[in-house]
């Protein structure tokens, strides 16, 4: 296997239109990290982190919960035997990052509800997974049927209330999953594509939205993470079609190993489709219209109405 083990993957956050209209600073966070392994090849590990809207060192706390998740995994993949792939290794992975958090409030002085943040993580060796989530937003993975979400977005009783890490109970709402089969293709986002990026009645992944995005990945003709890809999937977060469907910040990480089509060049032709359903909730206007995606990740969508950004449960 080579020291890339054959990843493309692709990574950015970038802030909504209503913090912007507000001149306030994206809350989200994310980080990836290809990590030598003894005996296990490349681990791929991700993170995603969205800081709570009330808390007034939001995005330091999404930047802190994603530096210490991918640093706490390179320090636990240096010895083969401390990554035990057991939902115990969420579990110490999450206290980790709380241990952070706390300590970064001790520092400044400040409750550690300041540093507020919902976190998502993923951690892919060759043929197993670790997936952890506290809060919204969600991981998605491929399947032989398509693209499914491995948990659903912890949400409160009203629409952007959800949990963090730094919740006095944020253990007992851990979600974690461990796969013992190959991880081929994955994305994690924040609650800010949530609305693109999910099927709210089938509680389901909206395959129109991944399928254009990871063929245009996997069309790159060499593995790691490519600057030229990264910059363009910042366009196609603050491209006005997708800017008319969410107001909120938005993070994406899409990572794939599978090979690139033997004909297929780096310049790809458009792909056309259906724009995704959105949820029957006070914040969305429901739409038949379709979406083209082209080669530097750009879609269209039609307008949802503004997020203002989570609140705990």
């Amino acid at each position: 296997m080579s020291e890339t083990g054959d990843w493309r993957y692709v990574y950015a956050s970038v802030p909504g239109v209503a913090h912007l209209a507000g001149n306030v600073e994206c809350q989200d966070a994310c980080g990836a990290a290809l990590l030598p392994a003894p005996d296990a090849g490349p681990v791929l590990v991700l993170a995603v982190a969205d800081g709570a809207g009330s808390a007034t060192h939001a995005r330091a706390g999404a930047e802190l919960a994603c530096q210490t998740l991918l640093a706490e995994c390179t320090v636990r993949l240096a010895d083969s035997g401390a990554l035990d792939w057991t939902p115990t290794a969420a579990e110490t992975l999450l206290q980790s990052v709380r241990t952070a958090l706390t300590q970064r409030a001790v520092e400044a002085e400040l409750p550690v509800r300041e540093f507020a943040c919902t976190l998502l993580g993923a951690v892919v060796a060759a043929d197993q997974a670790l997936f952890l989530q506290i809060g919204d937003g969600a991981i998605v993975v491929a399947t032989g049927q398509g693209y499914r979400p491995v948990f659903w977005p912890q949400t409160g009783e009203y629409v952007n209330e959800t949990r963090f890490v730094t919740d006095p109970d944020a253990a007992d709402h851990l979600e974690c999953l461990v796969l013992t089969e190959p991880v081929a293709e994955i994305a994690l986002f924040s609650d800010g594509l949530q609305l693109l990026a999910l099927h709210y009645h089938q509680r389901q992944a909206h395959a129109p939205f991944f399928r254009p995005l990871f063929q245009h990945l996997r069309a790159h003709p060499e593995p790691g993470c490519p600057e030229a890809l990264a910059a363009a999937l910042e366009r196609f977060l603050v491209s006005p079609a997708v800017n008319q469907r969410t107001h909120d910040d938005k993070t994406l990480i899409l990572a794939t190993r599978l090979p690139p089509p033997a004909a297929v060049a780096p310049t790809v032709e458009p792909v056309t489709a259906a724009s995704p359903p959105v949820p029957a909730e006070p914040d969305a206007v429901s739409t038949t219209e379709t979406a083209a995606a082209r080669p530097d990740f750009a879609t269209s969508a039609s307008p949802v109405r503004e997020s203002h950004g989570d609140e705990a449960v």
